[in-house]
Order: C-alpha cells, then structure tokens, then sequence
C-alpha cells in the first residue's frame, strides 16, 4: 500500500522537481556500551552512530533504517553515507552488518554490483537477515529509473563465503511466465531454509489501471528465489484473487515467509479502490490499498487474511492492511490503517493474526506505559512491527505530549499476552549515551494534517532483544539494541 517508505528521502535529496518535493513533503527527511533505560525492564546498546566513518569510507549520516537482528545477535542495516561536516553531501545509501562489533560494508551507492552494473543511490529497504547470518537486501542500479524500482536487482550475503551474489538483475533475470525482470521493490523476507521472498516487476496488461493516467505496462508481484536462486512466482498481476476477481498488484505494502515455507503478502484487487491519498502517478511509483493474504506451502492455496473493508477489532474498518510480519506458528503482526473514509493512510493501529482470530495490540486512544496514549502507528509499511517466534510483538508509535513541552512524542513497545510493556520513549536516559528525544530519524510529517510518526525501527529476535534507531536531546542519532534484564525472561 504505502508510498512512505524511508529511503524515498533520497529521491527528494538526489531528484529535482515537483514530484521529489512531493517525496519530500511525504517524507521530510527520512565500540558497544551497555546502560540501564530509566524504565529499568531493558539494558540498552549503542552499536552505532551517526557521524562515525563507515567502512570503505566516508560516514554515517542523516539516518539508520534497522533492517534485522537475529537469534546470534547479528545485525543487520541500511544508512546514508556522505561528509558528517556537510550532511548535505550525500554519497548514497549503503548496506551493513554488524556481527561481534564488527562492522562490514555489503553493498554501497557508487559501488560495483554483483552480477553487472553501479548500484545507484537508493536502497529499496528492509535488509533481512536469518538466524545462520545470511542476508539478502534490494538496490536500484545505475541508471535510477521509474517507476522506483525499475533498473533494480536482489541480493543475498552467504555468511560462509562472506560474499554478496545476484538473485535479481533487471533485464537479464528471467520471470516466470516469460520475458526478463525490470527490477525489484522494497521489502525482501529469508528464511532459515534460504527461501527469499520479494516483490519484483515485470512487464504486464494486468498491473494497476487508474482512470486519467496512461499505463506504463509495468506491474508488480511476489516472487520466491530458493537456494539455487530458481524463483518462482507467490502471487502476479493476473492471478485469481481469493474471493473472485483478479490481483492487479502483490507486495507493494510488504510481505513475509516463516521457516514452514508459508508466505504472507499484501495484494490489491483490480477494480477496488485503489489509490493512496497524496501518492504520485503510477508512472512513478506504484502505490495501492492492500488487503493482506497467506500462501501456504503445504497446499500451495492463497487465502485471504484481511481484507480493506473488513471491521477492524475495536471498531471502525480497515482501509487497508499493510506491514506484515509472520512468525514460525502462523500468527502474523501488521499495520491496518483506521483513516475514515474518504482519506487514508493518516491513522495506523497494530493488530495480531492468530489463527482465523485478529486482535488489537494497539489502537488510537489506548493508554500506553510510561504514560501518553497512541496516537498512531508508524506510516511506514516495514521495519516498524515486528513478531518473535514467542509471539511478542515489537513497535513503535507516535504519543500524546508525554514531557510537558506541548509537542507530541513517540515510544517503543513490546506487547506479550495482551500486555504492553514500554521498552523506550521520548525523555527515555540512557546512561553514558543520552537521553531519547524522539524514536525518529528526523523529523516526519504526514499531510494533511502534520502527524508525526515514528520511524525508529522496531524489530525483536526470540531472545527478546529489540533492535532501534532514536534522535537524542542533542540531535545525534544512534542505533540500539535493547536487551530484557534477567527478570523479565
């Protein structure tokens, strides 16, 4: 669904006129010490910093997009690189894992990509990375085209041979169904079998037709990769929907696969609503109200978890449902967006999928510990919800004033059982680092009307540990890793 992702910052920092600007009013700017937070429940780690040298030069800067932890406690990010003298100067994006302390460069703006080609300025996010250390991430490539993601490839990191291969290379990959691959989209899910999900585009008549805009011809659907890189299609334009009618477009808003093979997608229905409030033409990117499905691999059946329409747990009904994260059981956290028609994409809750049951974990107007009630979630459709095989559910939400100082505010959480735990928020101190102003990286708005969201991260391993970004009071920007204390496991 969402056109608010954290790399479209760059589009407005590497792109002039008024569709960057648009990108920009969207989305306005997108060693280890251990503390104890002040809430006493979580110890926390700076393992980064803005500012500091990156490895094959230049530095950290603007913001950190957490892209995994897993159960080792490998990490596993995206940045931007450029001078931290002259934040303005802006290299690209880059890839980064971080395993013991250390941290290793996997791919970079300006540097040469596996499989052909110069990686372009722009990292479709989120980097994944499994349980064994392998990774797997989406970058455009030289020459940047449109819409995003076209001119783009997949990748995978082996923790064995410690390389980076192609899965994905736009124009030479073949698609099923015939003819070459024109690129990849944001968002890829790994297994610990080495499954590797993601969305792709492919040259379609079946994508999303919107009245008054030519068609471009390219649509978007979700593809798996196995070990051996043979992909195969999840869901494509084209496809019979759960329900009758056909999908016109699959993944845009996020998908995911557990260690059972099953894959859980965000997917549009041709002919239903469609467009997002604000977003630019089709022929810029590809944007659409999503319902969320499940494909199971036993069956190699689709069926339909939610749907826009359907009444939302608490009350009202989802406009959409979008960020979906799936663990080893089935249950599946994501984002519905409760924006009363006609608009949307202004109001998030977090919601839980267990069986054929949905719950709330958080909704507008719920009291939230530490103080301040929810607002919203987080606008962005990955990296902000997160789900461990012990079913906690890790987020981030924007806050009712919580300090005093007349602004709104945002905190981090971890929900378990019906009971939500506060990890860290605004005026959060951490020992030796600094005190949290916000768990944004930047300052984010949403029109109309201005609505700050969170986009810190929010992504938990089965040990508990929670991996985030956050501003401080003296406006520097650190990456976190925070651990339950003894008592609370």
């Amino acid at each position: 669904m969402r056109t608010q992702y954290p790399s479209l910052t760059k589009l407005s920092q590497a792109r002039n006129g008024s569709i960057w600007r648009w990108a920009a009013a969207y989305l306005i700017c997108l060693l280890p010490w251990i503390g104890q937070a002040d809430s006493g429940s979580y110890s926390i780690a700076k393992i980064a910093q803005l500012g500091t040298a990156a490895p094959n030069g230049g530095d950290h800067i603007n913001d950190f997009e957490p892209g995994a932890i897993n159960n080792r406690g490998d990490v596993i990010y995206g940045t931007d690189l450029g001078t931290s003298s002259d934040p303005s100067t802006f290299f690209g994006e880059g890839v980064f894992l971080q395993r013991g302390g250390e941290e290793s460069e996997l791919a970079r703006g300006g540097g040469a990509a596996p499989g052909g080609g110069v990686f372009d300025f722009l990292l479709l996010g989120q980097t994944v990375l499994n349980d064994q250390g392998d990774g797997a991430f989406a970058f455009t490539l030289s020459p940047f085209s449109l819409p995003v993601g076209v001119n783009s490839g997949v990748y995978r990191y082996s923790h064995i041979t410690q390389e980076v291969t192609p899965v994905l290379v736009a124009g030479s990959t073949p698609a099923p169904g015939g003819g070459t691959f024109l690129g990849a989209f944001f968002n890829t899910s790994l297994n610990n079998q080495g499954a590797l999900i993601f969305p792709a585009l492919i040259a379609t008549a079946n994508g999303i037709h919107i009245a008054g805009e030519a068609y471009t011809g390219v649509g978007m659907g979700v593809f798996q990769a196995d070990t051996q890189n043979h992909i195969a299609s999840i869901a494509s334009p084209g496809d019979a929907a759960p329900g009758g009618g056909t999908f016109d477009c699959a993944g845009n808003g996020g998908l995911w696969n557990n260690a059972s093979g099953d894959v859980v997608f965000t997917a549009h229905v041709a002919g239903e609503e469609v467009q997002v409030e604000g977003a630019p033409p089709q022929s810029v990117i590809i944007t659409a109200l999503d319902s969320l499905y499940l494909k199971r691999a036993a069956t190699g059946t689709t069926v339909s978890l939610v749907h826009a329409g359907d009444p939302a747990p608490g009350g009202g009904v989802f406009r959409a449902a979008f960020a979906p994260v799936m663990n080893a059981r089935g249950d599946v956290v994501f984002t519905g967006d409760l924006t009363p028609a006609p608009h949307n994409s202004l109001i998030e809750g977090i919601f839980l999928r267990s069986g054929n049951t949905t719950v709330a974990v958080a909704r507008p107007g719920d009291a939230m510990p530490g103080g301040g009630t929810f607002v919203t979630g987080s606008v962005l459709s990955a990296q902000q919800t997160h789900l461990n095989n012990l079913g906690e559910v890790a987020f981030n939400a924007s806050l009712t004033d919580i300090n005093g100082d007349g602004g709104g505010d945002t905190g981090l959480f971890v929900w378990s059982k019906g009971s939500v735990q506060l990890v860290a928020h605004t005026g959060t101190v951490i020992p030796g680092v600094g005190t949290i102003a916000q768990l944004v990286m930047g300052v984010i708005t949403i029109p109309p009307p201005a609505v700050l969201t969170s986009n810190s991260g929010a992504i938990n391993n089965d040990r508990g540990q929670v991996l985030f970004g956050a501003t401080l009071t003296d406006g520097s920007g650190v990456l976190l890793v925070a651990t339950p204390a003894p008592a609370q496991k």
